[in-house]
């Protein structure tokens, strides 16, 4: 279950994270990286709330299409508070995500390969 969540997150942010590139190729402020600290703070943070916009969008989007397994996330996650929270938690980049999905299969296989040396 648990790596079918985070599988699920991770292809999620994915999709969020491509859908935050096409909207800065059509924003050239939001492409281009200012000189002034004040201008690139402000780029940062509409990126950073344009990022959870489209893990919302994206979210909310797979949710409507019933593309998810029934079981790939926990009943309540697919409440509109749920889809928020996912849409937040897709935000945080794919890397994250696939990271975090590395070290669940490591427990995995280590847990593995001690009921098998145990068995």
């Amino acid at each position: 279950m648990l790596e079918t969540t985070v599988g699920l997150l991770a292809a999620l942010s994915v999709s969020s994270e491509r859908l935050v590139e096409i909207i800065k190729g059509l924003v050239p402020y939001l492409n281009e990286k200012k000189t002034d600290p004040k201008a690139e703070g402000r780029r940062k943070a509409t990126l950073q709330v344009l990022a959870v916009a489209a893990g919302i969008a994206t979210t909310t989007l797979a949710f409507a299409t019933n593309s998810l397994p029934p079981e790939a996330l926990p009943a309540g996650w697919y409440s509109p508070i749920g889809i928020f929270t996912v849409g937040l938690l897709v935000s945080g980049g794919s890397g994250f995500w696939n990271a975090i999905l590395s070290y669940v299969l490591q427990v995995k296989n280590i847990k593995v390969n001690q009921a098998t040396k145990t068995g």
